[in-house]
C-alpha cells in the first residue's frame, strides 16, 4: 500500500493535512447570513505504526520546492504554521489544535481508536469499545454545523467483510457511524483514500451511490485532489446547508485552489 493521509500523529503536517485544513478554513465562514459555521473534526486517530517508512510527506514545506511554490500562496498562514509544527517534532494533532490554524470555535475529538489490548475473540468488548469511542466523537462535536471525519484510509460499508470491531477496521469510518452525524442535522465531509480500482470519477460515483444507499442522504459532490496521492473528500450536506455549501464548493474550485481540487458532481 502507498502512503495514506493521517490520522497517525507521525503524519501531522503532511501535504494531506495542508489540503484538508485549507479546505476547512475556507468552509469555516458563514453558512447562513448571520453566523459563521462551526466545524467539528473527528481525527479517527490510531496508534502510530512504527518503521513503515510513511509520514515523510513534508518536503512540500520547503518554500522553494516545486510543490512549496504552488501550495504556499494558497494559504500562507496555514503553510507557515504547519512548517513550524513539523520542525518541532515529534508533532501531534494537539499541535494543530493549539496552533490557531483551525477556524474559530472548532470542536475536535482526538481519542485514539485502538483494539490492540483486546483479544480477537473478545468481540463484544471490541464492539463496546468502538461504540463508546463513537459516542465520545458525537459528544465532542455536538454543536458543530459541519463535521469532518478523517479516517486513515476512508469509508466502508457497514456490511463490509471486515467488521468495525476488527483490528484492521480502525483506519476506516463506517457508514452507520456517518449516519449518526447526519441524523442530527449536521453536514459531513468524509475523507477517502482513492485506490486503483477504477478511474477517479468512477470511484467517486460508486462511493456516492453507496452514500445514498447506506445513509439515505444525498452527497453534494466529491472533491478530488491529486497531490502526491489521490484523495477524495465527500461532502454530504444537511438539507439546510445544501445551498450554502454548494456555493462554497464552486468558490473553492473556481478560485486559486481549483488548480488542485476538482469537483466531481453527482450524475
Amino acid at each position: 500500500m502507498g502512503h495514506h493521509d493521517p490520522m497517525q500523529n507521525r503524519y501531522v503536517g503532511d501535504v494531506g493535512d495542508f489540503l484538508k485544513l485549507g479546505i476547512l478554513r475556507l468552509l469555516g465562514g458563514s453558512l447562513s447570513d448571520s453566523e459563521h459555521s462551526k466545524i467539528g473534526i473527528v481525527w479517527y486517530l490510531v496508534p502510530d505504526e512504527l518503521g513503515n517508512g510513511d509520514g515523510k510527506h513534508v518536503t512540500y514545506l520547503e518554500a522553494n520546492s516545486p510543490r512549496g511554490r504552488i501550495l504556499r500562496p494558497l494559504d500562507p498562514d496555514l503553510y507557515d504554521e504547519l512548517a513550524r509544527i513539523v520542525q518541532r517534532r515529534p508533532q501531534t494533532v494537539v499541535d494543530i489544535e493549539q496552533s490557531g490554524v483551525l477556524p474559530p470555535d472548532t470542536e475536535t475529538f482526538s481519542q485514539v481508536l485502538d483494539f490492540s489490548n483486546l483479544s480477537p475473540s473478545s468481540q463484544s468488548l471490541r464492539i463496546e469499545r468502538r461504540a463508546a469511542w463513537l459516542e465520545g466523537a458525537l459528544a465532542a462535536t455536538a454543536s458543530s454545523d459541519i463535521v469532518f471525519l478523517d479516517p486513515d484510509n476512508g469509508i466502508r460499508s457497514a456490511t463490509h467483510r471486515v467488521r468495525s470491531h476488527q483490528s484492521k477496521a480502525i483506519k476506516h469510518a463506517y457508514f452507520d457511524e456517518i449516519t449518526r452525524f447526519l441524523e442530527r442535522g449536521q453536514s459531513v465531509i468524509a475523507y477517502h483514500h482513492a485506490d486503483r480500482s477504477a478511474a477517479l470519477p468512477i470511484q467517486a460515483e460508486r462511493r456516492m451511490e453507496e452514500f445514498r444507499k447506506e445513509t439515505g442522504a444525498s452527497p453534494l459532490c466529491a472533491l478530488c485532489m491529486r497531490q502526491g496521492t489521490s484523495r477524495f473528500f465527500f461532502v454530504i450536506p444537511s438539507p439546510n446547508h445544501a445551498h450554502a455549501l454548494a456555493k462554497k464548493m464552486s468558490l473553492l474550485t473556481s478560485g486559486p485552489w481549483g488548480q488542485l481540487v476538482q469537483q466531481l458532481p453527482i450524475k
